[in-house]
């Protein structure tokens, strides 16, 4: 048995490549799952994290001194799992002084190893006590050139508000050294101590100055200080605070080490007690990725269920192919004696090899594909590990692929020795289905019933395409041989003779109904993955423009200073007076969270800057032009939220500090920049009402993301009175949108999709790969009736044109009916938007698109491949006349 295997294998060498193909693509994609899914997790851990900044990238414990702890015991409680994900701990000591003589409020801060993380550009580092380097922003705002090296420094201490005046030591330091340091390193947590902010405030301090640990030593005041005398040397400062920062290291941060460090956080909080202030971002990252996290394990599974459907129909058709060109063998096997059993291991022993070789190329593809998507389109850098549970799925799915291939093998080895001998299958007519086959279409059937009715809704909905093209094939494929007969018989009565004839083959070919049927899933599947695509980043760009207003939103922060919108306006004007590039607006929070937020807007700007992307119709900014009375402003009303009919009046605040009414004069479902319940209004008439300062907040809209545009704008704002300002970009926003797991899974689909069309087009190779003996004889029983050769040609050609055009325009026409099926109910998001933003319908641009393109790809092919066997056919007759 194991030389007439032998002999059988080298014989079919195509036969065992085509299997070993087969085995390959259905282990790689069962194996490629649980390394996806790690590598889709890793890669939102890494992102999440990266977005945090230099800034934040510290895990900090503060504490006051004289509590009951000290560096030493919080290094100690620190939780082992926090310590996994971060680096060695950073001391450091700070208070707050005041320097009266330019009445500026300094941090005097000291952190071991410091001085490396600082660039000297004058003198040295601190050494001694009372030694303190400047930096170079601060001298040469204000102090320059008044200032040498080795001058001291009459300052004040503030640390402690609630010790009186008197308390406060006074001391003289004396300055050593002058420095810089770049803006976003994390050594010191978050702080730029380079920088000069103005003259600060004890909240906000305006300079750090730097020092040794030793300005620090000594016991805390407790006697009042003479005016004007300087504090004994053994005496330290009131209100110093000791902080130990835990560096994150951000390629020790994945999903698993996350949720740990996460709960060795709350431990460590615990243990730690009230006395230490926490300032940590991995709790803000763990719960901005949790639901992405747990929808990659939905999602990945399901979308790639939908390619493995696809190559176990290759593989049937491929294991009754194999089975069925060696029904002859099979034959010859029965005559000596060999039952079925015996058949099955002629065959198994035949295509052992091919298995063996298709599991291990299948689990090698799939690291291959994974090390590709990681890098090429996921961020974060996440290295290859080695997975027992893609190893698993690789032993399942090789199982179930031996499995399927032994029913095909004990199917036929159970046939008669009469049947065997038969040069093809008796042929079924008719309208007839099988059982599996009904089987299949109730299971089908079922699936887009419970999908239509809302009872199947998120990551499964995902298989619902596949049910409903399937439901589609079956029928399709029970219709396909009445209706062949019925075609063949019109087009003979209009004497289309070579169209008759190649419907007529057509409808001869084993093979050709599960061919059919692999089309029209496949191209359902990439008609609609396409369409999905694009309207997933439809959607990701509307819900930007919603969340911003404009192509960027800086954000002015309210420091110490007296501000309001005239400071605002005078800010844009002095950089853009014409507003081309900015415009200022004002918002008057909401006091609960059912009540109305007002923001003050200037609409001929808005018209000509403002985000419109995704809203269905242009936001009327003409009806603010005129802004009303001031008794009763108008005002435009986002419809999601506030149910006013224009016309009518709303409740909100006012720049008088009470509520007023504003009369709604338009609106739109919903307003880009303009949050929930917020309505907007003429910014001109809304200061006119007064200069409320309580609850207001201030930001400009920005037609460009250029930073040196976004800077100057700072910069005024900063003149202006500002105390600093945050900027947020539609490029950052849909970063974020576009890292999730909801977008990439919109992405991998259209590769799943191309994947199964793939898988179609083998299937089609395969038909005719088959059929090739039969057709051979069909082919020379024409000619020999007296049909011309040309007639024939045509009529190949035109048999697979027809296979490929019927399944991919059916599987194309299946794809807006899935889509209206399954819109409503999959996951669009991660976390899914307040305003509607959210369209769920076809995309036609780009499905349409991607049908046509589809379509005429597969006619192409179709048509190439029947010239193909046209031409070979013509030849091996002329060989035979020869």
């Amino acid at each position: 048995m194991t030389r007439l295997a032998t002999v059988a294998r080298r014989s079919r060498r195509g036969q065992s490549l085509l299997f070993t193909v087969t085995v390959c693509l259905l282990v790689a994609v069962a194996a490629a799952d649980p390394l996806l899914t790690r590598s889709f997790r890793s890669a939102l851990v890494a992102f999440h994290t990266h977005s945090l900044g230099p800034a934040s990238l510290q895990i900090q414990y503060r504490y006051r001194e004289g509590a009951d702890l000290s560096m030493a015991s919080i290094r100690r409680k620190v939780d082992p799992r926090v310590r996994a994900v971060t680096g060695p701990p950073i001391d450091s000591r700070t208070t707050v002084i005041s320097w009266p003589r330019r009445r500026t409020i300094v941090r005097l801060q000291f952190a071991v190893a410091g001085c490396a993380h600082v660039h000297v550009v004058a003198g040295r580092c601190p050494t001694a006590r009372n030694e303190i380097m400047v930096s170079s922003a601060q001298l040469q705002a204000v102090i320059n050139p008044s200032l040498r090296l080795g001058e001291r420094l009459t300052v004040k201490g503030i640390g402690d508000y609630s010790l009186w005046e008197d308390l406060n030591p006074q001391k003289q330091l004396t300055v050593v050294g002058v420095f810089t340091a770049r803006a976003n390193d994390p050594f010191w947590g978050g702080q730029h101590v380079a920088a000069y902010n103005g003259d600060g405030s004890p909240a906000q301090p305006g300079a750090t100055w730097l020092t040794a640990d030793a300005t620090f030593a000594g016991h805390p005041p407790v006697t009042p200080v003479p005016k004007g005398n300087d504090t004994s040397p053994d005496i330290s400062w009131s209100g110093i605070y000791n902080t130990v920062g835990y560096p994150i290291r951000v390629d020790h941060v994945g999903p698993d080490s996350l949720a740990r460090a996460v709960a060795g956080l709350r431990a460590t909080t615990k243990r730690l007690g009230t006395d230490a202030d926490v300032t940590e971002p991995l709790s803000t990252v763990y719960a901005d990725t949790r639901t992405d996290l747990r929808q990659v394990g939905q999602i990945l599974p399901y979308l790639l269920l939908q390619l493995l459907l696809v190559l176990l129909i290759l593989l049937v058709q491929v294991s009754t192919y194999l089975a069925t060109v060696r029904r002859g063998e099979a034959a010859v096997l029965k005559m000596r004696g060999n039952g079925s059993a015996g058949v099955v291991r002629l065959g198994a022993a035949d295509l052992l090899p091919s298995w063996v070789l298709g599991s291990v190329a299948g689990l090698a593809l799939a690291y291959a594909v994974d090390e590709l998507v990681r890098r090429t389109w996921l961020p974060g850098s996440v290295h290859t590990a080695w997975n027992w549970t893609s190893i698993w799925a690789a032993a399942a799915v090789a199982s179930l692929v031996a499995a399927v291939w032994v029913g095909c093998w004990w199917l036929m080895a159970r046939e008669p020795i009469g049947t065997l001998l038969r040069s093809r299958p008796v042929r079924r007519r008719g309208l007839l289905v099988s059982t599996p086959a009904a089987v299949l279409a109730s299971v089908c059937l079922v699936g887009v019933v419970l999908t239509a009715t809302r009872s199947l809704t998120g990551a499964p909905v995902q298989v619902t395409p596949v049910l409903l093209a399937g439901l589609v094939a079956l029928v399709v494929g029970a219709l396909l041989a009445p209706a062949a007969a019925w075609l063949v018989r019109f087009l003979l009565a209009r004497r289309r003779a070579a169209a008759a004839l190649a419907i007529a083959q057509l409808g001869r070919r084993a093979g050709t109904v599960t061919a059919v049927a692999t089309l029209i899933i496949t191209s359902a599947l990439l008609t609609l993955s396409v369409s999905e695509f694009a309207r997933g980043a439809d959607n990701r760009a509307a819900r930007t423009a919603s969340d911003l207003g404009s192509a960027a939103v800086v954000r002015a922060i309210v420091g110490s200073g007296t501000v309001d919108g005239q400071s605002l306006i005078d800010a844009v004007d002095s950089i853009d007076p014409q507003h081309r590039r900015f415009t200022p607006a004002v918002q008057i929070n909401s006091s609960t969270p059912t009540s109305n937020a007002v923001l003050g807007v200037l609409p001929a700007d808005l018209a000509r800057i403002g985000a419109r992307t995704g809203l269905p119709s242009q936001v009327p900014w003409a009806a603010l032009e005129r802004g009303g009375p001031a008794s009763r402003p108008n005002a435009l009303a986002p419809w999601w939220t506030t149910s006013a009919a224009a016309g009518s009046t709303v409740s909100a605040p006012t720049m008088a500090d009470a509520d007023g009414g504003y009369r709604v004069v338009g609106g739109a479902p919903y307003i880009p920049g303009a949050g929930a319940r917020t309505i907007v209004v003429n910014l001109a008439t809304m200061l006119r009402v007064g200069d409320r300062q309580d609850n207001v907040s201030f930001q400009v809209f920005s037609a460009t993301e250029d930073p040196k545009q976004l800077a100057r704008l700072g910069a005024a704002l900063r003149k202006a009175g500002f105390a600093s300002a945050q900027v947020q970009t539609s490029t950052q926003v849909r970063a974020g949108y576009d890292a999730t797991a909801t977008a990439w899974a919109m992405r991998l689909s259209i590769v799943v999709s191309a994947l199964s069309v793939l898988a179609a087009l083998v299937s089609v190779v395969l038909v005719a790969v088959a059929s090739r003996a039969e057709r051979r004889r069909d082919l020379r029983a024409l000619r020999t009736g007296g049909v011309s050769d040309a007639l024939l040609r045509r009529a190949t050609v035109a048999e697979f044109a027809v296979l490929t055009l019927l399944g991919s325009v059916i599987g194309a026409l299946t794809a807006p009916l899935a889509a209206w099926l399954t819109g409503q109910t999959m996951l669009w998001w991660s976390t899914p938007p307040d305003a509607p933003v959210t369209r769920t319908g076809f995309q036609w641009h780009a499905g349409s698109f991607a049908a046509a393109g589809l379509i005429l790809l597969l006619a192409l092919v179709g048509a190439g491949l029947g010239m193909r066997l046209a031409r070979a056919a013509g030849r091996s007759q002329r060989r035979r006349t020869a």
